[in-house]
């Protein structure tokens, strides 16, 4: 799309692509959704938008993207990623910022339908946001939310070697829940090798999170010559 370029930006890890959804693809993505996130009682996110009737939690994640795209701004931007696996909509990856040219902190988000978990997805997915985040936006911090009942995220954390934020309390749906905040700085990132991520259209959109272009690489010989003019 000329006039919304991140749609152009695609992510590719050994199993799985992440890109913006198309319409068809989002409304593949809100009945993965439909058929199941979490576990009947449990309680994994701020907003208990996947907790409800199957049609509402449909409805829940289009007006989500929606709301996503008609609010981005380049100092408060939400990019959420439809993930394929063998070209099936398996789950959505997010990662967002709030005036990132100053912060440089980037926060990500996930889920996977419930048949598409305990399969290693969930950990490529959060790999190609970091290496997002990392790599090709400059981020020098990265943080990450789990609550207490989602053992499977945090686990996550910890094999991208995060270090605990603190713990929080919320009020989730009438319900006490406890959050997990861990964080992840670009030294610790760059440590590790996390496995590829082939990033394709990032220049394009670039723009979109607030980056400037790269600058254009000096020839030292051009420099010479100006000089001696």
């Amino acid at each position: 799309m000329r006039h919304w370029p991140v749609t152009q930006l695609k992510l590719t890890t050994p199993d799985l692509v992440l890109r913006v959804p198309d319409d068809d693809q989002l409304d593949e993505l809100a009945q993965v959704a439909a058929d199941g996130v979490v576990p009947p009682g449990a309680v994994h996110f701020p907003q208990p938008w996947a907790s409800g009737p199957s049609e509402q939690t449909a409805r829940n994640v289009l007006q989500n993207h929606w709301w996503a795209r008609g609010d981005w701004r380049e100092d408060n931007w939400r990019l959420l990623l439809a993930v394929f696996c063998d070209g099936q909509v398996i789950g959505q990856q997010n990662l967002s910022a709030r005036g990132f040219h100053i912060t440089r902190e980037a926060r990500t988000g996930f889920w996977l339908g419930r048949r598409f978990q305990g399969r290693g997805f969930g950990t490529q997915m959060r790999a190609a946001a970091l290496h997002l985040a990392f790599a090709c936006l400059g981020a020098e911090l990265v943080t990450s939310t789990a609550f207490a009942d989602n053992a499977a995220s945090r686990r996550i954390s910890e094999k991208f070697d995060y270090e605990s934020n603190g713990r929080r309390r919320l009020a989730v749906d009438q319900h006490l829940v406890e959050a997990h905040e861990a964080v992840l700085t670009a030294e610790r990132w760059h440590r590790r090798n996390h496995g590829p991520t082939l990033v394709k259209g990032f220049d394009e959109c670039r723009h979109m999170f607030g980056v400037p272009a790269a600058p254009e690489p000096v020839d030292p010989q051009v420099g010479k010559l100006n000089t001696r003019l």
